[in-house]
């Protein structure tokens, strides 16, 4: 049986990708906005809608938070700098995915995602209970 809320997910996830690594190329109006702030809060929407995926019966809520924490966390870990993780950071997809450069403002971004992608999570499980 199709199921709509799972192709939506799906979808979203892959439209996200893209979306999410060209915010760390853009060099148009606000770049610095886009490439600093705007792809953390698609990176967490990103992760809460992949991770409803694999796990479709965890908590909207669980999910959100668990992202969230886990991207506070990688984002603290920037603060180390040793040879292994900066030859890491020096690969643009390793350096998109774990950031090297920390900043207590991402945050505040990565929270407005895991917002967004709650949303996002709570809308579809009320679309399918109607």
């Amino acid at each position: 049986m199709f199921d709509s809320t799972k192709f939506i997910k799906l979808s979203l996830a892959i439209i996200l990708v893209p979306i999410g690594l060209l915010t760390k190329v853009y060099n148009g109006f606000g770049h610095e906005f886009v490439t600093n702030y705007l792809g953390g809060v698609i990176y967490v929407v990103f992760f809460i809608v992949l991770a409803s995926l694999v796990f479709p019966k965890a908590k909207p809520l669980k999910i959100s938070l668990f992202v969230l924490g886990l991207t506070c966390i990688i984002e603290v870990s920037q603060l180390i700098q040793n040879d292994l993780l900066k030859d890491l950071r020096s690969h643009f997809l390793i350096r998109s995915l774990i950031g090297s450069v920390f900043n207590i403002s991402d945050i505040v971004f990565y929270t407005v995602g895991a917002l967004i992608g709650f949303s996002i999570l709570m809308s579809l499980k009320k679309r399918t209970k109607t």
